[in-house]
């Protein structure tokens, strides 16, 4: 039986780790995604104060 909890303790650690690397992954996906758009508002910004 004590040699079953190790192995359950061992699957939990790895799921999280599994599960917070996908978040990490999706929140830097959506920061980039999020930054891109942020320089393209920066763009029209620019191009329209350019043309006034």
């Amino acid at each position: 039986m004590n040699s079953n909890q190790g192995g359950v303790k061992l699957s939990v650690v790895l799921f999280s780790v599994i599960v917070l690397g996908v978040m990490a992954w999706f929140n830097q996906a959506n920061a980039e995604s999020h930054h891109s758009i942020q320089e393209a508002d920066e763009e029209v910004v620019v191009t329209s104060s350019s043309q006034s």
